[in-house]
């Protein structure tokens, strides 16, 4: 009773889903189910009256007027289901398209910190296959209207099959034909056919159960084979796949995840088909009874040839719609299971606080940041990162962090940015918590280009506006001063040249240097009080990141920067300079005074690096 009860709750929510994707849908699929469920009767019941007509030697009109009938209505019950099935099969793809934006938004949605998680990333996983796992959503609905079909289809049976239950009037009957004659052996027929139902429902939830316990032992299988058959057709990598034989590699473990997949497959295939075939024997056995009831009570007289063909045409659509409406309610049933992690992924939570405080608009861009005794360590690890730092961010002054790699500088920008909350202390915007503030209009403020930041497969102009208003004469402007006017002087299309080639064949590959400026061209286009560079030139040597990270300076003019590198050319035309090691803060100062401390990290890696760049 749970259970139904469970499922009754589960079928609203999807139709609830389905309804907020296409409100038309689900009343679309009860029509179309209505109707090829109706399809069938009319043959069936036109084709006994035409017989017993033929057999009673009924006028030529009247016979003639039932073949028009059936006709007719069969013709246009064809008409409209043809209409109905294209319609569905359309909106189902829509839906399927609406369902999967649903969860990519959701993604978009969630706390960075949260993506990072093996938790959210499985739940991801089971929400995506869940949606396109066994159809989805749509193929629950279409599931629940062919139940619906099946219902319409055991009632007119069962009013047709009613005349087994009916008494002839017949003078002097044999004992046989007594038996056959008594409505007992409707009865009989009814309890052979019950007995069947719930021996199928047995055998069917075994067989689900089976299916789903599949299903989530192979949800880290697949999510694991989709990402190395996106591997193998990533053309961007194709040089290191090839130069470095990892495709071997790659390979052995799509055979391993498919050897798991399919040895997961076949186990349950094997146990489904056994009970199929149960299934299929039960089913075999009462139609043979029921075509033994009515065949001895056509030869006793009891019933006409027509009837014959009616019944026998009304028993056999009754079984038939009997399996597939448990077939149908059992995969309605587990596909709930699977529609469930779609719900569950939808309805996470966002564990960090978004705040509602609004940003005070300043035209001055008087923005004072300040780290207040932070430290931090990621979540489900206890080394800490960044241990009780303490730092104002002066305004409108340039600050440089520098530290080896691995010192805490990039989880200081996360932080910083919010992408991470920190574990102790906190981060401060004029004084106020930066937790307090609304999120969106927080980042509002900051314009980054991160060390390992992605360019998108559209246009030059997109991936400077990314998506905020264009103005043309700006992204001209800005692509200028980062570097890229020769570059797209030579272009045909301008800033309107799509990057890379996954949706355009003109498209064109750039070189690290020029991703890196048009990166910054989109940090420079935000126009934003506060401004970021986490190391985005670390793949260039050290007298072009300088004369980059130089230029980058002038750009910025009053704006407040931060210059993230482990270079200290970088370093020497700003304001202070944060030295980094070991997630603490261990030297401050200007380029000059730093150089003074001989015993310094500073002085040390200053002096280690000297020869790419003394001028």
């Amino acid at each position: 009773m749970k259970k139904s009860k469970g499922f009754f709750k589960q079928t609203i929510s999807i139709i609830r889903i389905s309804q907020k994707s296409d409100r038309s849908f689900f009343p679309l699929v009860i029509l179309r189910s209505i109707v090829t469920a109706s399809f069938p009767f009319i043959a069936i019941i036109y084709s006994a009256l035409i017989l017993d007509g033929l057999i009673d030697k009924l006028s030529k009109a009247t016979i003639m007027t039932y073949v028009y009938q059936m006709i007719i209505i069969g013709g246009s019950l064809i008409i409209l289901r043809t209409i109905l099935n294209f319609i569905c099969e359309q909106k189902q793809i829509l839906i399927s398209y609406k369902l999967n934006s649903e969860i990519a938004k959701k993604t978009l949605n969630l706390d960075y910190e949260q993506l990072e998680s093996q938790a959210i990333k499985d739940k991801l996983s089971k929400a995506d296959q869940g949606v396109n796992s066994n159809g989805g959503i749509s193929s629950f609905i279409l599931a629940l209207g062919r139940s619906i079909e099946n219902i319409i289809s055991l009632i007119y049976s069962f009013i047709l099959i009613f005349a087994l239950f009916n008494k002839v009037s017949i003078v002097s009957p044999d004992t046989l034909t007594k038996v056959f004659n008594s409505p007992l052996m409707g009865v009989i027929l009814l309890v052979l056919i019950f007995a069947s139902l719930f021996m199928n429902i047995y055998f069917l939830i075994k067989a689900n159960t089976i299916q789903y316990d599949v299903f989530k032992k192979n949800i880290v299988a697949n999510r694991m084979f989709e990402y190395l058959t996106n591997l193998s057709v990533d053309y961007k990598l194709g040089k290191d796949l090839r130069i470095h034989k990892i495709s071997n590699l790659i390979r052995d473990e799509i055979h391993k995840r498919s050897d798991e997949f399919m040895d997961n497959f076949y186990t349950a295939i094997k146990k489904i088909s056994l009970l199929i075939s149960n299934v299929g024997l039960l089913n075999h056995l009462i139609l043979i009874a029921a075509y033994s009831i009515i065949g001895v009570k056509a030869l006793l007289g009891l019933i006409s040839v027509g009837s014959v063909l009616r019944l026998v045409s009304a028993i056999t659509v009754f079984n038939t719609a009997l399996t597939a409406f448990l077939t149908n309610i059992s995969s309605a049933t587990i596909q709930t299971k699977y529609l469930t992690l779609y719900d569950e992924y939808l309805n996470t939570d966002t564990a960090m606080y978004k705040g509602t405080l609004p940003i005070e608009k300043r035209n001055d861009s008087q923005y004072a940041l300040e780290f207040k005794n932070v430290t931090f360590h990621y979540p489900n690890s206890e080394e800490i990162i960044l241990h009780n730092i303490s730092l104002k961010l002066n305004i409108g002054k340039k600050l440089a962090i520098v530290g080896p790699n691995g010192a805490g500088k990039t989880t200081f920008i996360k932080l910083l940015c919010r992408l991470y909350d920190p574990t102790e202390g906190e981060i401060l915007l004029n004084g106020i918590n930066i937790k307090k503030y609304d999120y969106k209009e927080y980042v509002d403020l900051l314009s980054i280009v991160f060390q390992d930041f992605r360019l998108f497969s559209t246009t030059i102009k997109e991936n400077v506006t990314c998506g905020n208003e264009e103005n043309p004469d700006m992204i001209l402007d800005y692509l200028k001063q980062a570097g890229l006017e020769n570059k797209i002087n030579e272009l045909d299309k301008g800033i309107d040249t799509f990057i890379y080639s996954d949706f355009a064949e003109q498209g064109i590959e750039i070189s690290g240097g020029e991703a890196q400026k048009l990166a910054i061209a989109r940090a420079l286009y935000k126009d934003t009080p506060i401004v970021i560079l986490d190391e985005p030139t670390s793949a260039l040597d050290p007298i072009s990141e300088y004369e980059i990270y130089t230029k980058f300076d002038g750009l910025v003019e009053e704006k407040t920067a931060i210059y993230i590198s482990h270079r200290m050319s970088s370093c020497r035309f700003c304001d202070n300079i944060i030295v980094f090691d070991n997630g603490e803060i261990i030297q401050e100062g200007n380029h000059d005074e730093l150089l003074t401390n001989i015993d310094g990290l500073y002085f040390r890696m200053w002096s280690a690096q000297a020869k790419y760049y003394n001028m």
